[in-house]
């Protein structure tokens, strides 16, 4: 498509340039026919198509065997050099064969002044098709940048992942554990729901986004697991609208948060740690107050951070985060699926 548009961009500002000669061509030269100033325009067209033409093919065979950002020397001397001598030769024989039909001489100066025009639009053609390389080449280092970037974020979330899903199944074999001997039909509960939890890790493994409806339900299996482990020192509240379940959210999401609440925070009976979600202007919000523990294990400081680069390439809104009198708040903003 931008091949069509810059060869219609070509043969437009061309067809002007013809019909424009034509016309001043009858005012300054009454001598020559209209039969012969029509055949000079044919043969232009004729020159003009074949010249630009070849100058396209020369850059795109220029530019495969020596690309201009490693022999930009080599490229420009060549490619200018072929240039100037394929018009140069076409000129010459246009030259020969309608000087006879000028109504003046065609001095050797003259011949001269042509040849640098040619040469001054050969360099004027051949320096744009150089930007257009230079832009596009800068154009897909850049997309080469982001799309490295973007591989090494999810990477990095899958690591994240990887690490908080063994630290949570230690967890919760440990729970079942003790479950089995002290209440089997509540263990036999809670391996049903540990099941639904890494069922939904493994559906959702290569998906960038589910919705919010998906989401809850895996929290609610995951929660199940948490209440059975911390019983009344962990609150969830949830008030997500019907109308708002079908946005979109990267998965596992709020099981990360989650266990990132809980590895800073202390819980007991006494001081139980309460965590609220809700919708609020797109996004998804999570608090909790802050019960900070003295000292925290397994934290690498990179969780939040991970998964804020991963929502700035679903999102032109950010994944944000701030402590503000006691309360840890979380704005996840709410994709597109």
């Amino acid at each position: 498509m931008k091949k069509l548009k810059g060869r219609t961009l070509a043969y437009s500002i061309f067809l002007v340039l013809a019909i424009s000669g034509y016309f001043g061509r009858l005012v300054m030269f009454r001598e020559m026919s209209h039969a012969m100033n029509f055949q000079l325009v044919l043969f232009s067209a004729a020159i003009f198509i074949l010249v630009w033409e070849f100058f396209v093919l020369l850059n795109k065979q220029m530019s495969r065997f020596f690309p201009l950002h490693e022999t930009p020397v080599k490229r420009v001397a060549i490619q200018l050099g072929l240039s100037f001598l394929v018009l140069s030769g076409i000129r010459g024989l246009g030259i020969y064969y309608f000087s006879d039909y000028f109504p003046f001489e065609l001095t050797w100066a003259f011949r001269a002044a042509i040849y640098v025009v040619d040469f001054f639009f050969i360099g004027c053609v051949n320096a744009i098709f150089f930007i257009l390389e230079y832009i596009q080449k800068w154009q897909e280092s850049i997309q080469r940048a982001e799309r490295l970037e973007r591989e090494k974020t999810q990477v990095q979330f899958d690591n994240l992942k990887n690490q908080l899903n063994p630290h949570f199944l230690f967890n919760a074999l440990s729970s079942l554990n003790s479950l089995i001997k002290n209440n089997p039909e509540l263990a036999s509960d809670f391996l049903q729901h540990m099941s639904k939890v890494y069922r939904y890790v493994l559906q959702h493994k290569e998906k960038n986004v589910v919705s919010l409806r998906e989401e809850q339900e895996f929290v609610r299996d995951y929660l199940f697991l948490l209440d059975t482990r911390f019983g009344e020192s962990f609150d969830f509240q949830c008030t997500i609208p019907d109308d708002k379940l079908e946005a979109g959210i990267v998965p596992v999401t709020l099981q990360i948060l989650i266990e990132n609440a809980i590895k800073h925070n202390t819980l007991s009976d006494k001081k139980p740690l309460k965590i609220e979600v809700f919708i609020e202007d797109g996004y998804l919000i999570m608090g909790n107050p802050v019960q900070r523990k003295n000292i925290v294990q397994g934290s690498n400081g990179f969780g939040l951070e991970n998964l804020k680069n991963l929502y700035a390439y679903l999102s032109d809104r950010e994944l944000s985060w701030k402590e503000e009198d006691g309360v840890f708040r979380i704005k996840i903003p709410l994709v597109e699926r």
